[in-house]
């Protein structure tokens, strides 16, 4: 029996039905859940301990709308070197937000002048910022990871490079320091 366009369709059509089935379902962007970093293969390296932002809330943070009563800072940890590390960041000595690669926070400060330090291994690097409501401001954080030795700092990049970068990392804290 030679099959028929009728017998191809109906094939195709279960075919492309059970496909469909087999594939994940994409992640409610409302969910707040662990954020983990992955492998450019999908390998998980490491996972934050507390749910982060959701996805929605990522997205309408990149928009980097200035808030008219608060001093905005985005910390932003991308850099091609960086590793598996959590990395603490403090705002004003306050608690700490773990990152990971590809991350960053949002911190929302009265306006006036701030610290913001991050914690690597027990020690401390601090960052002076200042601003006025209204404005936004983008701080990163330059790893390097090697085999023997891990390294952190704040980068002296231009805060146009720093806010391309933020584009493509993901939101794990929305902090707003009283």
């Amino acid at each position: 029996m030679k099959p028929t366009r009728q017998h191809l369709f109906a094939l195709a059509a279960v075919v492309a039905a059970l496909a469909g089935c087999a594939t994940v379902p994409p992640p409610d962007p409302a969910a707040e859940i662990p954020h983990c970093y992955k492998t450019n293969k999908g390998r998980t390296i490491a996972c934050t301990s507390a749910p982060v932002p959701s996805l929605n809330a990522d997205a309408d943070a990149k928009r980097f709308a200035p808030d008219p009563n608060a001093f905005t800072v985005f910390v932003v940890r991308r850099n091609w070197g960086d590793g598996r590390n959590f990395v603490k960041v403090h705002p004003d000595n306050g608690p700490g937000v773990e990152t990971l690669p590809n991350t960053m926070v949002r911190l929302k400060f009265q306006p006036g002048a701030h610290a913001i330090a991050f914690e690597f291994e027990g020690k401390r690097q601090s960052i002076a910022v200042e601003g006025r409501a209204g404005d936004v401001r983008f701080v990163r954080i330059d790893g390097t990871v090697w085999s023997w030795k891990s390294s952190y700092a704040w980068a002296s990049d231009s805060e146009a490079s720093i806010r391309e970068r933020a584009l493509k990392a993901r939101l794990v804290g929305d902090v707003t320091v009283r």
